[in-house]
């Protein structure tokens, strides 16, 4: 990680390191070229003083040349004379010696050798405006230099930053988005001179490990996927193996009853036979009677055996959410159906109800394939389920052929189907749960064209 931030951070730091030496180099100049020419200007402020006050004495003195000697003036003069000494130690003590005599002569001299202090002193103001003015002009083009140096140094700090950080962040984002789009792919020999080399091992070291990670998420799916289809294989043979047993069941409730007619007339078959055995006397008439009568005991233990097996425990009802039944049943069902046909269902979310949940199952499983197999390759079955009254509507519907009218008029019968190869068992049994639960099974076809089966069920506590 240090590493990493001195990475970043090294072309600001330089940019920053060399314009602040570039900044500092301007301004130590125009700092001591600034006390250079404040400098002279004092310089200039105080030899213009002082060649005002020469000015003023030159004019006084040639006054003196015109009206004659003043003793006054002359003593000002004399004492001004004095106080600019010092400035011109080798001008001045001339002209206050010529002073001493104020005769024309020795006035005249003092004011030439006045006027040549003058010019001497006008000339070295002229030098020192001349180098202010070649300072100043030298400043100018200091300030432009160091602007052309400073913009240097800034386009040379952007252009490291975008080669020593802004491209490799781009190339680093690019990689990114690869690696969002699922694709692992490592750089190929990395610059072993580049700064980013450390991030770039990272990197490398990362994308092959969300690789592994990658192909053993791949492995794991595909396994879960295989577990999920076997499982699913499992519950659908299950399943229709207990629609099997429920078609079974009606035939064996067909049976049951047809065993119940039939004991009665057998029984006076029987006795009829016994009477007939008892009122003759050829042996060859009672061995037949008595096969005859060891046939129909045999016939009637066999409808015994069909009674008893119809005598089978009904599932006990428990309460349980509706929502969740119908879709898990959908589920397995949908591997069952073509890809074509569509199943749509809509069941209030919190529905409680108290059935028997196995028979619901198979309930919802015989009407769904009953329309299935009505529409063959294509359509939409539609599974709704509220409470109205106090009872419960369950209603599968589908956009196929509909219903026989001869299977509305005359009801569900066993053996009475509308589709070829339909034996009409599977509705039978849907009718025979709706009326273990005192309720009841409707058909209709849909004014839109289809069959509509309604389970109207009463709803208990917590329905």
């Amino acid at each position: 990680m240090p590493s990493i931030k001195r990475l970043l951070y090294r072309p600001l730091i330089a940019a920053t390191v060399l314009a602040s030496l570039a900044v500092v180099a301007v301004i130590a100049a125009f700092i001591f070229l600034s006390d250079r020419n404040l400098a002279r200007i004092h310089r200039i402020e105080a030899t213009v003083g002082q060649v005002n006050q020469l000015q003023v004495i030159d004019h006084q003195l040639q006054a003196m040349l015109l009206d004659g000697p003043d003793p006054r003036m002359l003593a000002d003069i004399r004492a001004q004379l004095r106080q600019l000494g010092p400035e011109w130690p080798d001008l001045v003590p001339p002209i206050l010696g010529a002073l001493e005599d104020p005769s024309p002569p020795r006035l005249e001299s003092a004011v030439r050798r006045l006027q040549a202090l003058l010019g001497r002193e006008n000339q070295r103001e002229s030098r020192l405006l001349a180098q202010i003015v070649a300072d100043t002009e030298m400043e100018r083009r200091a300030a432009f230099a160091g602007l052309i140096v400073l913009s240097g140094l800034l386009a040379l700090g952007a252009l490291l930053t975008w080669r020593w950080l802004l491209l490799p962040l781009r190339r680093m984002n690019l990689l990114l988005l690869q690696l969002a789009d699922g694709r692992f792919e490592p750089i190929d020999n990395p610059d072993s001179s580049s700064p980013w080399r450390p991030l770039l091992d990272n990197y490398n070291r990362m994308v092959r490990r969300l690789a592994e990670l990658e192909r053993s998420r791949r492995e794991r799916t595909e396994q879960l996927e295989s577990q999920v289809r076997r499982a699913a294989g499992t519950l659908l043979a299950q399943n229709r193996d207990l629609a099997r047993a429920e078609r079974l069941a009606a035939v064996g409730e067909v049976a049951a009853g047809l065993a119940h007619e039939l004991r009665n007339p057998l029984a006076g078959i029987r006795l009829a036979l016994h009477n007939l055995r008892s009122d003759t006397d050829d042996p060859e008439t009672r061995r037949r009677l008595d096969l005859v009568i060891a046939e129909l005991e045999r016939i009637n233990r066999h409808l015994n055996q069909l009674l008893d097996q119809a005598r089978h425990q009904p599932e006990p009802p428990r309460s349980f959410e509706l929502a969740p039944v119908v879709q898990e049943t959908l589920e397995l069902l949908r591997y069952q159906l073509p890809p074509t046909i569509d199943l749509q269902w809509r069941i209030p979310t919190g529905l409680q109800v108290q059935l028997p949940e196995t028979g619901l199952r198979q309930v919802l499983i015989n009407l769904v394939l009953n329309a299935a197999q009505a529409m063959k390759t294509r359509g939409c079955i539609q599974i709704e389920a509220h409470i109205e009254a106090g009872r419960l509507l369950l209603t599968v519907s589908d956009d196929g052929p509909g219903f026989p009218q001869a299977l509305l008029a005359h009801g569900v019968r066993p053996f009475a189907s509308g589709r070829d190869g339909g034996t009409g068992l599977g509705l039978l049994m849907v009718k025979r749960f709706a009326a273990s639960l005192d309720g009841r099974l409707r058909l209709a076809n849909r004014d839109g064209g289809g069959a509509q089966v309604t389970l109207e069920i009463p709803c208990a506590p917590p329905c």
